[in-house]
């Protein structure tokens, strides 16, 4: 259990290695770091349970708890947020409908978000769905993070965090983290 804790806190803290870079202009891009940072702020007044399974390797277990850092917990969602001044140009703009965002990294880019996807609720026009892929590939390390948050009503009520991280001298590991969120 012990190689578990170490090796989760070993994805996050890679995962948290970013280089903050000013904001886009407004409507460049969906805003999705106010979204997150809106659902992190509730989630931490309401303290909701949480039915979370967590694996790392072969080795999984699932817990039902309150105590969430919801800041740690939900920061890869605010590293899929690509409204950044340096990435303007980066991305191909998709809007299958009115409710949907779509974002595809451009050929020859090298940013950590290749995609991210929103498609929001028709009535509180809020995001219902969240979907990113970030992946980070240099000599040393590389990682691949696919995570998806579901909403209703603007309420967070799912999110996952699935992918691998492998050192060049190691093999790959794969991880797994789901919450289901009950409010009170």
């Amino acid at each position: 259990m012990m190689k578990f804790s170490y090796g989760l806190v070993l994805i996050l803290a890679l995962a948290a290695c970013t280089n903050p870079t000013k904001e886009a202009p407004v409507g460049t891009y969906y805003d999705l770091k106010s979204y997150v940072e809106q659902q992190i702020g509730q989630l931490k007044s309401q303290h909701p349970t949480v039915v979370k399974q967590a694996g790392f390797g072969n080795e999984k277990e699932q817990q039902t708890t309150k105590d969430i850092d919801w800041s740690r917990e939900l920061d890869l969602f605010l590293q899929a947020d690509i409204n950044k001044q340096a990435y303007q140009a980066s991305y191909q703009k998709l809007r299958p409908d009115s409710l949907t965002y779509e974002y595809t990294l451009k050929p020859g880019e090298k940013l950590p978000v290749r995609f991210l996807r929103i498609e929001l609720d028709s009535v509180t026009r809020e995001p219902r769905l969240v979907k990113a892929t970030l992946r980070t590939k240099n000599s040393l390390y590389e990682s691949e993070r696919n995570v998806w948050l579901q909403s209703e009503k603007g309420v967070l009520k799912r999110y996952h965090i699935e992918g691998f991280q492998q050192l060049a001298w190691l093999d790959q590991k794969r991880f797994l983290i789901d919450g289901q969120i009950r409010m009170p």
